[in-house]
């Protein structure tokens, strides 16, 4: 494994990766590449650079507008044409847009969740179509929480509040009850 970080680093060094203002890279061969990095068994990190819009394969150079993209708060980002988003994995994840995503209206709510002018996006689910649209509602600094008129939600997944046990989770249910 150490012997392969070290090829990886070798390469990514040869390609002289340059920090971009908008946060992305730049190589010497003019790919465009959003740097994360990838965990193996072992404990070792690698740096690596997505250079492709998951999963078309479409290079990050002829899709995302460097001038314009920007970080929004949690896995997600902008540019004047499309909504992105990166989660993390052990693997480094995958760099993709959001899919029904309105650039004009789409912002950033809470520590996991987005909406836009028809949808609310889960950091992980994308649209969530089985929440309350009108009433849903998160706070910043209570982690992957949410309520909305028909109970409350972890992730993408409704919470059965009569089967929860841990008392930290009930402190932040009884934060959110007055939203």
């Amino acid at each position: 494994m150490h012997q392969l970080k070290h090829r990886i680093d070798s390469t990514n060094k040869s390609l002289e990766w340059k920090k971009l203002s908008s946060g992305l890279w730049s190589s010497n061969r003019g790919d465009i590449g959003f740097k994360t990095r990838e965990g193996t068994a072992e404990g070792i990190f690698i740096d690596k650079y997505i250079i492709q819009v998951c999963c078309e394969g479409e290079s990050m150079r002829t899709v995302v507008d460097t001038l314009t993209f920007k970080y929004l708060g949690s896995s997600f980002y902008k540019d004047k044409n499309h909504i992105y988003t990166h989660y993390d994995m052990a693997d480094g994840g995958n760099f993709w847009i959001v899919e029904d995503a309105d650039v004009a209206t789409f912002k950033v709510i809470g520590d996991c969740y987005a909406r836009d002018k028809h949808h609310i996006f889960g950091e992980r689910a994308m649209v969530m179509d089985s929440v309350d649209y009108k009433t849903f509602k998160t706070k910043k600094g209570i982690g992957c929480f949410a309520k909305d008129k028909n109970g409350y939600y972890f992730w993408d997944s409704k919470i059965e509040v009569t089967e929860i046990t841990d008392s930290e989770v009930k402190k932040v249910l009884t934060v959110l009850q007055p939203l």
